[in-house]
């Protein structure tokens, strides 16, 4: 019913944050950075689904929670990431011009976790 693009990103111990946002690749011997599930998402309007969030390591959470949050995040080629209504209350050109990306509003996320049990301590 929502009819929209899903994007599925499954995260382990061993996510890193460019796995969630840019992966640098090596092309024509040229060095150009791809946008990851996450960012393509943000930008088009997609749904993000991530799954096991238990498992997400604590540097990967900030950067997560920033997006969900304010829809911001810094990307690896020097781009940002702004909400739509802070991106509209600027000068268009010259926010691009500076590198500022505009987060689509129809950017949504749905996220999936298992409760961890409480650490109850040695026995």
């Amino acid at each position: 019913r929502y009819q929209k693009p899903c994007h599925y990103v499954s995260l382990t111990r061993d996510t890193t944050e460019s796995d969630l946002k840019q992966r640098r690749e090596l092309t024509d011997s040229t060095v150009t950075f791809v946008d990851q599930p996450t960012v393509l998402c943000a930008l088009n309007g997609h749904v993000l689904i991530l799954e096991g969030l238990e498992h997400a390591e604590r540097n990967v959470l900030p950067i997560l929670n920033n997006l969900l949050e304010n829809r911001e995040m810094r990307l690896a080629d020097g781009r940002f990431l702004v909400a739509p209504k802070r991106f509209d209350a600027i000068d268009a050109q010259s926010a691009r011009s500076h590198g500022l990306l505009r987060c689509h509003e129809d950017f949504r996320v749905i996220v999936l976790g298992l409760p961890v049990p409480p650490f109850r301590g040695s026995p």
